[in-house]
């Protein structure tokens, strides 16, 4: 896997849980609150992206070559 495939696949795959979590965790535990989704739009999804990014870059930069 190339350095920049394994950066977008860790950061797709981040970046959606991240966004998910962020997301729906707020309004599962407090439905009363309604800014909680903003947490999943502007800071776990992003922050989740670039996190997978950088790990799917080392991941594959250090991982086996066939």
């Amino acid at each position: 896997m190339t350095v920049f495939k394994g950066a977008w696949l860790g950061g797709l795959i981040l970046g959606a849980v991240g966004f998910s979590l962020g997301f729906f965790g707020p309004l599962i535990f407090t439905p009363e609150a309604n800014q909680g989704p903003l947490l999943g739009i502007f800071i776990t999804g992003p922050l989740g992206a670039v996190v997978g990014a950088i790990a799917g870059a080392i991941a594959a930069a250090t991982g086996k070559k066939k």
